[in-house]
């Protein structure tokens, strides 16, 4: 039997040019460990603008091969990703000298003006380099003189506020070469005024949101009252199968008893409103080059965006929504308010800062932000999701013991949060094991450099004969 060609596998080892390829190709990039979920992104947002792709996995990212729509939309609406960028050429080379020669190959005055600065960002990884400085003087040598040999000069380079920017990969023998079209990294969503000691950023936030099923349901809630289950990559193969999964409800009601600056809850409230931020972003890096593309961009980019707009639901439709969801699922909720999400921490200070950050973003009429030592918290509803990032002694002295921290944490959803789920983000995962509750799930994830992992923790009653074992 022939074997079937794996044809993603095969554009991600092929040698690729832009300008001589029939298609463009786009590298859309995110924290590691979340590349399945930025895809799974990235697919729902092409599917509702109906832009023809394909796309493969790479490391920290995802490449796409479709229009510039394709590009464009991404920076508009994507929440996981970070920066999308125009792939100009990517091969397998044997030398110092390939590198320079590969990078003359690119028509870098098609590209940018002479009058626009640039700056090049280069990174290595097991290759016979061992100076991405050394990498980046390269590139900027060949992109010069492609300009000197057109025009007799060559652009300027500003490292601290560039036009344009070249991103550089080198890993083992395969050379990248991309530009951006992004410009300010789109975990920058504008509504973070003012900010608390270790933030979690944005796009990280909106990630895990994801993780967790929360978009699912955002995306259903809209259109049918019916019960929206958990489902992850894992369980759509068993039912595949045939094999019967336990499933449990997803709730619109969402609790995060250390919230910090509040991103979770913040996230969470655009997701559920359809809401992207940066679709009211007025500039982006795509504006800066191909000049002869400059009014399709501009045209393209207020076509989507209007696209993007109009899907954005109104928060008194989302009480209305949420409210409906409960009572058809017979999930238990405090009638006498209008908030499905709450954010507490213990500190003034930090509450603050969420609180301005949810009315910057628009959504402070349905959080409620609580002064509140966490293990006082008291779930809002019969069914509901408990999203935390503790300490895990990245931020705390080494001395500290954060065993009896996580131990309380566990016996506080053990004894107060029946028929909820528990999602905790952590970075040690020997102190997270004192939670004393065997994870359902365990996904390793990173958050900026640190290795972390992502545990569901399914809570039921206490009398339950499927009550969670303990360690």
């Amino acid at each position: 039997m022939k074997k079937k060609e794996n044809k993603h596998l095969n554009q991600q080892n092929s040698d690729y040019l832009y300008g001589q390829s029939p298609s463009l190709r786009f590298f859309v990039t995110t924290a590691k460990g979340f590349e399945d979920t930025l895809q799974e992104e990235l697919s729902e947002l092409y599917d509702f603008l109906k832009i023809k792709h394909h796309s493969w996995k790479g490391s920290a990212g995802c490449y796409v091969e479709s229009p510039w729509s394709g590009a464009v939309s991404a920076n508009l609406a994507s929440m996981c990703a970070s920066r999308v960028l125009l792939v100009l050429l990517e091969r397998q080379i044997d030398s110092e000298e390939d590198i320079y020669h590969a990078c003359r190959e690119i028509s870098w005055t098609d590209l940018f003006e002479k009058q626009k600065t640039f700056a090049v960002n280069a990174s290595i990884n097991h290759t016979f380099i061992d100076n991405s400085m050394f990498l980046a003087l390269k590139i900027k040598d060949a992109l010069c003189d492609n300009f000197r040999d057109d025009f007799g000069s060559r652009p300027n380079v500003d490292t601290e506020n560039p036009d344009v920017k070249i991103f550089v990969r080198l890993v083992q023998n395969k050379l990248s070469i991309s530009i951006d079209t992004t410009g300010e990294p789109l975990s920058q969503r504008g509504y973070r005024t003012k900010t608390v000691e270790a933030p979690l950023k944005e796009t990280l936030a909106a990630s895990l949101l994801r993780i967790t099923g929360w978009n699912k349901l955002a995306n259903s809630i809209w259109n049918s009252s019916e019960g929206v289950n958990f489902e992850d990559k894992e369980t759509r193969i068993l039912k595949k199968q045939g094999i019967k999964v336990k499933e449990h409800l997803l709730s619109p009601f969402l609790l995060d008893p250390m919230c910090g600056s509040g991103t979770f809850a913040i996230e969470a409230a655009l997701a559920l409103l359809h809401w992207k931020p940066n679709a009211h972003r007025t500039h982006f890096a795509f504006f800066n080059i191909l000049p002869e593309l400059e009014r399709e961009l501009k045209s393209l980019a207020k076509e989507i965006r209007n696209k993007i707009l109009a899907n954005e639901k109104s928060i008194t439709n989302l009480i209305l929504v949420i409210r409906n969801y409960a009572k058809e699922n017979n999930i238990e909720f405090d009638e006498n308010t209008v908030y499905s999400i709450i954010a507490s921490d213990i500190s003034e200070n930090n509450l603050e800062t969420a609180k301005e950050c949810a009315k910057n973003a628009g959504v402070n009429k349905i959080i409620t932000f609580k002064k509140q030592n966490a293990f006082m918290s008291k779930p809002h509803a019969s069914v509901g999701l408990c999203l935390v990032n503790p300490p895990y002694g990245e931020r705390l002295n080494e001395n500290t013991d954060l065993e009896p921290f996580y131990k309380s944490l566990g016996d506080l959803w053990k004894q107060e949060f029946p028929n909820w789920t528990s999602w905790l983000i952590s970075g040690n995962e020997e102190v997270a094991k004192k939670v004393g509750l065997k994870p359902t799930r365990k996904i390793t994830v990173y958050n900026g450099s640190i290795p972390c992992k992502f545990f569901q923790y399914v809570l039921y009653p206490r009398n339950s004969k499927n009550s969670n074992p303990t360690n």
